[in-house]
């Protein structure tokens, strides 16, 4: 029988040329940094984040939010805080938030969910480190309205 402890060595016929490597480097890189946010992307017809549908609770809220997330890393939101804030598979989502999904050919893996307060929520696709803005969700909770439904318990 062949020794299966013996060492292999991959070996590369030649580098591939070019300057320019597409993913390189640690993805989970974006965990030790701070949150940047991006709108450009933002649904303007389902939860939309428009003036008619947010009105002053942009800066009475949401503004003051996103401030106080930009002082702490990604880590410390996701994972210190994954109870307020956390990430969920698309099956997850209410049917007409995939089907909104589907409709502007975004094809994330996951969304972001992001708390603001008890029913008011952010959702959104991270790009490394920068959170890219879709919805704002202010029915948040046991509904069939709101973009990923959260059901009671004992109920």
């Amino acid at each position: 029988m062949a020794d299966s402890k013996r060492k292999k060595e991959v070996k590369q016929k030649e580098n591939p040329s070019g300057k320019f490597i597409a993913q390189g480097g640690n993805p989970d890189r974006y965990y030790s940094e701070n949150p940047a946010w991006a709108f450009a992307n933002s649904d303007q017809e389902m939860w939309a984040f428009s003036q008619g549908h947010i009105g002053e609770t942009f800066w009475t809220e949401i503004f003051p939010r996103l401030r106080a997330l930009e002082t702490q890393t990604w880590n410390e939101i996701l994972i210190h805080s994954k109870k307020q804030n956390h990430s969920l598979n698309l099956d997850e989502l209410n049917k007409v938030a995939q089907d909104r999904l589907a409709a502007r050919y975004i094809e994330a893996e996951s969304l972001i969910s992001l708390r603001l307060n008890g029913s008011h929520r952010l959702y959104g696709y991270m790009t490394g480190r920068v959170f890219n803005v879709l919805w704002y969700d202010d029915d948040h909770g046991d509904n069939n309205t709101c973009v990923c439904r959260s059901r009671l318990k004992h109920t």
